[in-house]
């Protein structure tokens, strides 16, 4: 068996046990955004890491070194937003091949900084080694929330509509245009959706403040996928609207130019970072507005059932089971 077999969360879940040596102060190990642990009092820390391959998750020739450092902090942002948290140090080691000037690590350390300094994150440190093909960069960023506005992914319940604090797409589409050649010049949008995402840091303290959410993720593998997770751990199921799913006009201008299936892109695409939850029926009004006043977005798509597995109600209005398909490294 190889690891294409099972796949990157088949993996995880295949080295879960055994891992928790001593679980004193462990409040959230492997299984969600970040892990979450206590020193003392009520403030709780909170740690995530992401590794970026050239090649894999990014193209020298196609991504500016200053937008290849700010992305390489957000998608950590994204991970501590996803968790109600506010972030505040980061580490970050990289592995650079001889042949990379340094004007594109000068580039780089620029993104980084200037994402660094719109969410007041200190840059303390990491690693630096050769490496013989490739650029890869890995990043550690490190949190605090008070624990009981920690949200996860396991706690929706029954009932629940289901929310995005961001339209989705946008940065699938602008991938679909790279990888396939296409003409930039009009699809601008598309292309900073892809390489400069933002993190939804001010939404998800909003969010975890008012406590009225049950459960918490960000759109980093496609809405599909990471509601998939939030079913899993919550042991539900979840229907989606296709009517209510929020898109840009670019967006759908670009399906519509280049026939492009709009449900493949904006469900199963990825890397939009915008935030993905649940909330009770009751409250979401409110949170809409709390959201809303403070700049912040909120589209209710859906809500949770009882029965496993994930449905889309489509424009004829009838029932489709759909899967819990995104981005996977290893299939």
């Amino acid at each position: 068996m190889k690891i294409k077999d099972i796949g990157e969360f088949g993996f995880i879940k295949r080295i879960k046990s055994g891992c928790l040596i001593r679980d004193t102060n462990v409040i959230r190990g492997i299984g969600d955004d970040c892990c979450v642990f206590k020193t003392s009092g009520e403030t709780a820390i909170l740690l995530t890491t992401d590794m970026l391959v050239e090649r894999i998750h990014f193209s020298l020739s196609a991504i500016s070194p200053y937008e290849l450092g700010r992305k390489s902090l957000a998608v950590n942002l994204s991970d501590i937003a996803a968790m109600g948290a506010t972030p505040r140090e980061a580490v970050i080691s990289i592995a650079i091949p001889a042949k990379v000037d340094l004007a594109v690590l000068d580039g780089f350390y620029q993104g980084m900084k200037s994402m660094a300094r719109e969410f007041a994150v200190n840059l303390l440190g990491g690693d630096t080694t050769s490496s013989p093909e490739h650029l890869v960069i890995n990043v550690a960023l490190v949190g605090e929330a008070k624990e009981d506005e920690i949200l996860y992914r396991s706690g929706s319940r029954v009932g629940d509509l289901i929310f995005l604090t961001g339209p989705v797409g946008a940065s699938a589409a602008g991938l679909d245009l790279i990888l396939k050649g296409r003409e930039m010049e009009g699809w601008e949008d598309l292309i900073e959706a892809h390489h400069n995402p933002y993190p939804h840091i001010d939404a998800g303290r909003i969010i975890a403040g008012m406590k009225v959410a049950n459960s918490l993720i960000d759109v980093s593998d496609g809405v599909a996928a990471d509601l998939g997770h939030i079913c899993t751990e919550s042991k539900l199921g979840a229907i989606l609207e296709e009517r209510m799913i929020p898109t840009t006009g670019k967006f759908k201008d670009y399906c519509k130019r280049f026939h492009e299936d709009p449900n493949q892109l904006s469900l199963h695409g990825g890397e939009d970072y915008v935030l993905l939850g649940t909330v009770v029926p009751g409250s979401a009004n409110d949170l809409r507005a709390a959201l809303e006043s403070k700049g912040c977005t909120f589209y209710q798509i859906g809500h949770m059932v009882a029965e496993p597995g994930l449905k889309l109600r489509n424009s004829e209005d009838s029932l489709e089971t759909i899967e819990a398909k995104g981005w996977d490294h290893f299939t």
